[in-house]
């Protein structure tokens, strides 16, 4: 293939989610593709079109379960047996993250009626992939499902994904036209990160359409949080902690923790890390609330257990008061931990040390105010204890 299409281009990624497993069917029939978006063929890179009588085409693809499907439905006025570099035949090209890893699969197209197209890769049949084609009066068709394994690092972040149709007409060893359906560098694979897997994309818009309501996000991240192997989205607002992605148990696609925080409240941090030992990782925030005359620093973790997303720890860390020139902090440690059973972690112990003080004693520092609350105090000098510690008990941290 020659060099394409040169010069300074803007990628728009396209995220793509994960369907049902049968949403679609690699049978060579495309009533089940109608609310598939077409992905556009109409970038020539070799050659040129006598016109679209010439060859039309339509691009689709989607991910169900551990395959990329794609469908291509060709108009064509004169379909020519093809090989793996003659006649009509058709690429899908890789480039991987970070343009380390890459994957250039031929779709040779034979017969196609009772001799199916054939999946190539390095000159060797895709293990794994299935593949249908059909002739058609205008032209052909082909449906073909790639193992996302084929294609590594296809769900870790952005990727280059392109598909090219090769046009012969008369000649077959003549090639009138290469069509594809992003810019390809010097190399031939695709010059843009267009695609990336995204397992939650629209759930969050579905939660808020559901939920109601004015809500103001203060922070957001992406990773597994129910323990899927699916990454999904965490947003915190003004309302709820939220987990919105697909896959999640018992259908759902999202879960929200209502946090009952003070008007005003703000996140300071915002983490994913595995601390409960088992699969999924649990959610790591600090909020600051800015009562009068005081800010209060507090660490919350979140996890979801049983399809439940839950508050599991909350520990007050911090009060400073900007007017008096006086604060009260303490640290918040992880313990190292040691491997449980067949390697796996145990569950993590923390530490929350005494604090220290500045500007303030016993008799000056203001009492926690009364009523409920939802975490714990700072540990005072005064009071006569050390560190605290906590350790797991069902799904809390509960002090040792």
């Amino acid at each position: 293939m020659s060099p394409a299409l040169m010069g300074p281009v803007l990628a728009t990624v396209v995220g793509l989610v994960p369907l049902p497993p049968g949403t679609v069917t690699v049978d060579a029939f495309f009533d089940d593709w109608l609310d598939i978006p077409l992905v556009p063929l109409d970038k020539t890179v070799r050659g040129s079109l006598a016109g679209p009588a010439d060859l039309d085409a339509r691009v689709q693809m989607a991910m169900v379960g551990d395959d990329i499907v794609f469908a291509l439905q060709v108009r064509d006025d004169l379909f020519q047996r093809g090989t793996a570099t003659t006649g009509d035949g058709v690429e899908i090209l890789y480039r991987g993250p970070g343009g380390r890893r890459t994957a250039r699969i031929q779709l040779v197209l034979n017969q196609l009626e009772g001799h199916p197209a054939q999946l190539r890769l390095g000159g060797q049949p895709v293990k794994g992939a299935r593949i249908a084609s059909t002739l058609r009066k205008d032209g052909w068709a082909v449906e073909a499902a790639v193992p996302v394994s084929t294609l590594p690092g296809f769900r870790d972040a952005p990727v280059g994904l392109a598909i090219t149709v090769r046009d012969s007409d008369h000649d077959p060893t003549e090639t009138e036209a290469v069509l594809t359906t992003t810019p390809l560098a010097a190399d031939g694979l695709p010059a843009l990160e267009n695609f990336r897997f995204d397992a939650a994309l629209g759930v969050y818009g579905l939660y808020q359409s559901e939920r109601g309501g004015t809500l103001t996000d203060l922070a957001s991240t992406k990773g597994d949080v129910a323990g899927d192997a699916l990454p999904e989205e965490v947003v915190v607002n003004d309302a709820d902690v939220v987990v919105a992605g697909r896959g999640l148990p018992d259908g759902a696609t999202y879960y929200y923790f209502t946090h009952g925080w003070g008007a005003g409240t703000t996140v300071s941090r915002l983490d994913l890390m595995e601390l409960d030992g088992r699969p999924g990782k649990e959610i790591v925030l600090e909020r600051v609330e800015h009562p009068s005359g005081v800010d209060v620093t507090i660490l919350e973790i979140y996890g979801v257990s049983g399809g439940v997303l839950k508050r599991m720890f909350a520990q007050k860390l911090a009060e400073v008061f900007p007017d008096r020139g006086a604060e009260v902090r303490s640290r918040f440690r992880i313990l190292p931990r040691p491997a449980g059973a067949a390697g796996k972690k145990a569950p993590a112990r923390f530490e929350v040390t005494r604090a220290v003080v500045r500007g303030l004693d016993e008799f000056t520092y203001p009492p926690e105010p009364p009523g409920a609350r939802s975490h714990q105090p700072i540990p005072l000098p005064w009071q006569g204890e050390g560190s605290l510690f906590y350790s797991l008990s069902d799904d809390h941290w509960s002090r040792q």
